[in-house]
């Protein structure tokens, strides 16, 4: 019993000696690890609680321009010398200055048992951004070796090809190189412009490792699918990338703060651009070209369907088409119905829906038409043939796919007659009532004086309105929910709007599960992706075409509130610091950052 005691006795000495230390002296302190910063560089900032453990977070207030990137990671640590005990509780926090000047940080305040206690005050230096060249002191470098920066991240912007047709497949690729286990920070990547293009995502990111002159590297690839839309020489423009790169140094031990802080690393802006890329794009052959030909360039097969092939006169047909292949899908044209065939059909307008089934080389997908016409005549009739053209830019020619006419079988259709009780005509009609005798008609000769003994419907006025609005809201919702799936499959950017809350949702449960993974990296890729793919589905434009450097002068333009911009700013930042940081986030941290980035989400659903 007593060396159960004992134990017990010991801890709760120990802890009163503690309690009593921390008792004497509460000193707050701030700190960064440096007082001149770049335009978009990375501050650390550190308020220190020395003489408590069990302190609320210190009050802290920063200048508008300074953007948080995460925090505050709290740890503590406690030393004891010569008997004294001394306890240090860090709040870590990562700011980025988006405006230059000087800026002083205000003293923040401490409430702690009945006494506030006030910190130092910092003032900040924000420069210009300097791109760092060159090759780094070997004197600063932990390692003892010159390193060439130059060397360490480079980047470069590729396609498949030199020369294509107008509306011909482009794959563009750009890379990011960084040497294998290179911190880098504050990525910034501003894709090409391709406003003489349709751009077209491909897949994700991927992520690889490969040897350049000796050195490992990793690669983060960017692709993506070009449609050009002039012909002649075209210059695509260099697309640019920023970072800080952190190469590590020693650094001496002394203070309690120091110790807590451990080894640090020096920041070194970088930017990079790529070469521009000149392309070759040749007008498609006047030679050959089919009149049913509407641009379609790639490689596909048709495949038609028609239901039901035996119909009555006036019976819809469904005319089922399915194109298939590799191109620019949301671009195909209807195929064409042979015009000489249609005399005998009612048609109706075309309906199409296009699904994309893959974007890991090149885009494939399928577009398919649904078109309803109605025979007009009985008897054995055919459906038109249907030919769909199309541009072969491996082969350099036009091909023509052609579909046989369908036969069907159209009967007679039953029109219903009406009754009429009338003598004058009686038996003209087949089908008609023959009064044959009149017998009992004297009693009631005149038919059209009878009235209902019962309750006349036009006195009841609400029973009335009744029976004839309701059959028009039924047409008039009809005419509506058919207005509506017209709009999901006719027009993108309607339909891309009104699924982008859908994909989201769909995205951020993705996130959720790598949360809960504890996998950081493809959590934070997961929710900058969802973020720039919703608000690149609410304007309608390509997901390469909404950046990190554009998106916030864009949301401004679109009126989208400060505060929104403001959160939106700040969940990104979090994103990247997480992506691209050597540095461990904790799961509080990643779970606020979800809940910051589904805030976003959900505000601009109702502003955009």
């Amino acid at each position: 019993m007593m060396r159960k005691v004992f134990p017990i006795i010991i801890f709760m000495f120990m802890l009163n000696v503690i309690s009593t230390a921390y008792a004497k002296e509460v000193k707050v302190v701030i700190s960064v690890d440096k007082n001149r910063v770049e335009v978009g560089g990375h501050i650390r900032l550190t308020v220190g609680v020395e003489g408590a453990f069990d302190t609320d977070i210190p009050k802290l207030s920063m200048p508008e321009s300074f953007s948080l990137m995460y925090g505050p990671s709290v740890s503590t640590q406690t030393t004891i010398i010569n008997n004294v005990v001394k306890v240090f509780r860090g709040f870590m926090y990562g700011f980025s200055p988006r405006e230059k000047g000087e800026f002083e940080i205000d003293p923040v305040t401490l409430e702690y048992k009945g006494k506030t206690y006030t910190s130092n005050s910092i003032r900040i230096e924000v420069v210009e951004r300097t791109p760092f060249e060159g090759v780094i002191d070997e004197k600063s470098d932990t390692s003892g070796q010159r390193v060439d920066i130059n060397k360490m991240v480079f980047v470069e912007l590729t396609t498949d090809k030199a020369e294509a047709y107008i509306y011909e497949e482009i794959i563009q690729s750009f890379k990011l190189y960084f040497q294998k286990g290179l911190p880098i920070e504050d990525l910034d990547y501003v894709a090409a412009s391709t406003k003489s293009f349709l751009a077209e995502k491909l897949g994700e990111e991927r992520r690889y490792e490969e040897v350049r002159d000796g050195i490992l590297y990793n690669v983060i690839e960017l692709r993506t699918a070009l449609f050009p839309l002039v012909s002649g020489k075209i210059e695509i423009p260099p697309a640019s990338f920023k970072c800080n790169i952190i190469i590590r140094q020693q650094r001496s031990r002394g203070s309690l703060f120091d110790e807590f802080m451990g080894g640090s690393g020096r920041r070194y802006p970088v930017e990079r651009s790529t070469e521009p890329v000149k392309l070759i794009i040749k007008p498609l052959p006047a030679v050959g070209k089919p009149e049913n030909f509407t641009g379609a360039v790639g490689k596909y097969t048709m495949n038609v369907l028609a239901k039901p092939t035996k119909v009555k006169v006036g019976d819809p047909i469904t005319l089922t088409i399915n194109i298939r292949g590799e191109g620019n899908i949301q671009t195909i044209g209807e195929p064409l119905l042979a015009p000489d065939g249609m005399k005998n059909f009612k048609a109706y307008d075309f309906d199409a829906k296009v699904t994309i089934t893959d974007r890991g080389d090149g885009i494939k997908g399928e577009k398919l038409f649904n078109k309803v016409i109605e025979p007009q005549s009985e008897g054995n009739d055919v459906i038109p043939g249907i030919s769909f053209s199309y541009f072969d830019p491996d082969l350099e020619k036009y091909k023509t796919l052609t579909y046989e006419p369908i036969p069907i079988e159209v009967e007679h259709s039953d029109i219903e007659i009406p009754i009429h009780l009338s003598i004058e005509g009686a038996g003209m009609a087949k089908g008609q009532v023959k009064i044959l005798t009149k017998d009992i008609l004297p009693i009631m000769s005149d038919l059209y004086s009878f009235k209902n003994q019962g309750f006349a419907i036009y006195k009841r006025p609400l029973l009335l309105a009744i029976v004839f609005i309701i059959p028009i809201l039924i047409v008039v919702a009809c005419i509506y929910v058919q207005r509506q799936r017209e709009l999901l499959h006719t027009d993108v950017g309607y339909a891309r709007k009104k699924r982008a809350m859908a994909h989201a949702q769909k995205h951020l449960s993705n996130a959720r599960e790598l949360l809960q993974l504890d996998n950081s990296s493809e959590f934070y890729t997961t929710l900058a992706r969802t973020i720039l793919e919703h608000i690149a589905d609410k304007l309608n434009v390509t997901p390469a075409a909404v950046t990190s450097d554009n998106i916030y002068d864009i949301l401004e333009k679109r009126g989208v509130s400060n505060d929104v911009i403001k959160e939106l700013r700040q969940c990104l930042e979090s994103c990247d610091y997480g992506r691209f940081s050597s540095g461990q986030l904790t799961r509080e941290q990643m779970e606020s950052t979800l809940d910051t980035a589904e805030k976003v989400i959900m505000h601009l659903e109702k502003q955009l």
